[in-house]
């Protein structure tokens, strides 16, 4: 009776834990999902090339990271149990279907090897030396395990985007060049920060996110792509970064280091200059 009970425990508790920690390998596009019917709409929509620009046409140009944290509830959907996307920012990272590059600047990548060692963890255990004494106990070596990454942990993305003036089209609008997602950085099994892991460039992105459906609330038949809500811009984020001459974040400027609160106000700031400007281009 008392062996049953521990095992039944066991199992609640082992069902519990997987359901909350999904594996990355059970996912499958939300296309095998049943219906009455053929879906053909969401795998015949093409992907909205951008008007031609040209360098004589840019009068003003700036660039901008944000980041978008899905545990807001206007961001919740990224999640979609059924269709995650973070299951596809780092599966076409770490499968080569993508380049991962290492940082912002879009030149440098990363082997699909290298991008999978990114947020694992590496523990030391010692276990009984396979050529010494067997029935020597403290006949020892070090052995090195590697705790494989789980996508379910990013929770955050960041977003690399110019925000430019079109003269020529008289619009000033901003366009998302890169994506990134997010991981705890870790020392020592000590959290140090967070961190952007790998650059994916949008445009490679989006021919592969425009047939992948995000939930709908409202109504299942009037799904739209991953592609269309990043380029119609119905996430919520936060500015973490403008273009400076040092090249830092705005919670590593001297005067934010230690207030947090003025980090986000001076976020703030930024996007409303942002705002000021495109006002200032027209006379009312």
């Amino acid at each position: 009776m008392k062996k049953s009970f521990i095992l039944g425990i066991t199992l609640f508790f082992g069902l519990t834990t997987f359901a909350q920690q999904p594996n990355f390998e059970e996912f499958v596009p939300i296309s095998g999902e049943q219906n009455p019917y053929e879906k053909k709409a969401i795998n015949e929509r093409p992907v909205i090339k951008y008007p031609y620009l040209q360098e004589a046409d840019v009068k003003y140009q700036r660039k901008i990271h944000r980041i978008i944290d899905c545990r807001q509830k206007m961001n919740k959907i990224l999640e979609w149990p059924k269709n995650p996307l973070y299951q596809y920012i780092y599966g076409y990272a770490i499968d080569g279907t993508l380049k991962a590059y290492n940082n912002d600047s879009l030149y440098s990548w990363m082997t699909p090897e290298h991008a999978q060692t990114l947020g694992s963890k590496e523990y030391t255990i010692q276990i009984p030396n396979p050529e010494g004494d067997p029935d020597d106990p403290l006949d020892v070596i070090d052995s090195t395990i590697r705790e494989k990454f789980e996508a379910y942990k990013i929770r955050k993305y960041m977003l690399l985007e110019d925000w430019f003036f079109d003269h020529k089209h008289s619009v000033f609008k901003p366009r998302i060049m890169a994506i990134a997602p997010i991981f705890m950085l870790e020392f020592g099994g000590v959290e140090v920060g967070e961190q952007p892991m790998f650059w994916l460039k949008m445009d490679d992105l989006r021919p592969l996110l425009k047939n992948l459906e995000l939930f709908n609330s409202k109504n299942d038949a009037a799904r739209i792509s991953y592609d269309h809500f990043f380029q119609y811009r119905l996430f919520d984020s936060y500015i973490v970064k403008e273009s400076n001459m040092y090249d830092l974040y705005v919670k590593d400027y001297e005067e934010f280091k230690d207030d947090n609160m003025a980090a986000l106000l001076k976020s703030e700031e930024i996007k409303n200059e942002l705002f000021i400007f495109e006002h200032d281009l027209w006379e009312y």
